[in-house]
């Protein structure tokens, strides 16, 4: 089948209808990370009868020196990143616990137990990358926290477009840490948007569904950060499940001109967040998730 047009902006895929089939082939577009290790493990029973494989990327955004990284978006990227990657996923893996169902499992877990393809996918764009992704053919592609910006030659790939799980208000909160962004705001809720991918641009595609959850003042960033992903992959559940019935998802169009794109805070944004009485993380963060992947008991306060 030959691949789509390119979306214009702001348009959905409506001019191609969903066939009514057992079996997708879905690509998951995902960072190496905690919250997208995460997010893949509650999306696993929604997935579960469809060809899907995973592709990841090392970062988002650009890589700051030493020297430049505000601490407290080093503090955040260590809990993410280096913990999970260096640490506990490599211990986890290690062990050789069971799969019981009653555990998250890590990337290279879910390969191993589920048969789900995971491999690095750093950019799509490039020509190697394209090729990967024309070689499998999806249906449909996810991304959920990936660092790569999807081009015109991957999105006109997939024949349900290309859906994003973004982890903020759209369009108040376009680009990265939406929830920082909400908090630092003083805003009595933070949220999820599931929207369609429809160019180059960066969370500007139309919405298909909204969730909303209350902040709760006593707790860190990396806790709503965290709390929102429950929240997302429901919304997704959903969707998948009216795209496997055929059904087309109802779309609302953003206005070019509301909201606003964020990039990374600066030192002096963080000062402010701390000054307000947030904290970035607490250690019984890390404890509350990591639990969840193995037998640990001990809790850290």
């Amino acid at each position: 089948m030959a691949p789509s047009r390119p979306l214009r902006k702001n348009e959905p895929p409506s001019g191609v209808v969903a066939t009514a089939t057992r079996t997708m082939r879905i690509l998951c577009c995902l960072n190496r990370d905690l919250a997208s290790n995460i997010a893949l493990n509650l999306l696993l029973p929604s997935l579960d009868g469809h060809d899907v494989r995973v592709g990841l990327s090392d970062r988002v955004g650009s890589v700051n020196s030493p020297t430049a990284e505000a601490p407290d978006r080093r503090e955040l990227r260590v809990a993410e990143q280096s913990l999970p990657n260096e640490v506990l996923f490599p211990l986890i893996e290690r062990a050789g616990l069971p799969d019981n169902g009653g555990r998250y499992r890590t990337f290279a877990e879910i390969e191993r137990y589920r048969g789900i393809r995971v491999a690095p996918l750093l950019n799509p764009n490039t020509p190697a990358g394209l090729q990967a992704v024309r070689g499998f053919a999806p249906d449909l592609i996810l991304t959920i926290r990936y660092g790569a910006i999807l081009q015109a030659p991957v999105i006109s790939i997939p024949r349900l477009g290309v859906l994003n799980l973004h982890s903020g208000l759209l369009p108040d909160y376009r680009g990265v840490l939406a929830t920082f962004r909400a908090l630092l705001a003083g805003d009595s809720e933070i949220g999820c948007t599931l929207h369609y991918i429809a160019d180059g641009t960066i969370d500007t595609g139309p919405i298909v569904e909204v969730v909303r959850m209350a902040v709760a003042p006593a707790q860190s960033l990396l806790w709503h950060i965290l709390a929102l992903y429950p929240l997302g992959i429901r919304l997704i559940s959903a969707a998948l499940s009216k795209l496997n019935r055929g059904e087309t998802l109802a779309t609302t169009a953003q206005v070019a001109t509301e909201g606003g794109y964020y990039t990374y805070p600066t030192t002096d944004e963080w000062a402010d967040f701390k000054r307000r009485g947030w904290a970035t993380l607490r250690a019984s963060d890390l404890h509350d998730v990591f639990r969840r992947y193995g037998p640990f008991e001990a809790r850290v306060k």
